[in-house]
């Protein structure tokens, strides 16, 4: 059942993402003509019309990714000295981190999505260059998956456990955990809403936070409490926050 919830609220959300740009109309009437007998249209006309919205939404993602990207730019140092002066393993890891990036933005299903692919790439370029992204592409994954919706669910607990996450063993405490997630119940209505299972499946899924044991004490028998993962908490840094806003 639960995994029936989460598929079914991904596609919905997926759904609705590509509604501005997709003709759906169009393709539904045109199919129901075709059912019916009628011509004017065919596979030739599907073809065209769903390849049109598709690199219309690449081409318009990409010009944001660009824009996004020199925003971020001025406001750091890209170390470019260091880039030109690199070796051929560290130019190679910066262009499949570089390909990664432009390939995945030319899918992505909404503007929110690209801004985080634009903030990771910026904070790579700050880092300076190495020989392995292998973080950085799986921060790119996890930021073309998280609705925004679910991105919302990650801010509020980055504020909340955060600190107990960087100071601790990689995530909270069993206390520190039902401790913040109670408080965010109390603060936030969207953590009691039922969709909030959803959210933290899909969270979860990309290892961004961990279900936790409930201390019956503190939270009832339908309420799980999450914590952060320290993967959570470098998406939260790299993805959400502003860039330059922390220490990479």
């Amino acid at each position: 059942m639960a995994i029936e919830s989460y598929r079914a609220a991904k596609m919905q959300v997926e759904a609705e993402d590509r509604s501005d740009f997709f003709p759906g109309i169009q393709i539904v009437i045109g199919i129901g003509q075709k059912v019916a007998g009628l011509a004017g249209f065919d596979f030739t006309k599907f073809e065209e019309l769903s390849l049109a919205a598709l690199q219309k939404n690449s081409k318009e993602n990409l010009a944001y990714l660009f824009e996004s990207l020199a925003e971020d730019v001025k406001r750091i140092d890209t170390k470019l000295e260091a880039f030109e002066s690199s070796g051929i393993e560290e130019r190679r890891a910066l262009n499949e981190l570089v390909s990664e990036a432009v390939a995945r933005t030319a899918e992505a299903k909404s503007k929110d999505r690209v801004r985080r692919i634009a903030r990771i790439l910026a904070n790579a370029f700050r880092s300076g260059p190495k020989e392995n992204y292998e973080v950085e592409r799986e921060l790119i994954d996890a930021a073309t998956q998280i609705a925004e919706s679910d991105a919302y669910i990650l801010g509020v607990m980055m504020r909340h456990q955060a600190e107990v996450v960087k100071n601790g063993a990689g995530i909270a405490d069993i206390n520190s955990a039902n401790d913040t997630w109670k408080q965010m119940r109390e603060e936030n209505k969207e953590f009691r809403d039922p969709h909030i299972h959803v959210s933290c499946a899909r969270l979860q899924a990309q290892g961004l936070i961990i279900r936790m044991d409930r201390k019956n004490t503190t939270l009832d028998l339908a309420t799980n409490a999450y914590s952060l993962t320290t993967f959570g908490v470098r998406f939260c840094e790299w993805c959400i926050q502003e860039v330059g806003s922390v220490s990479v």
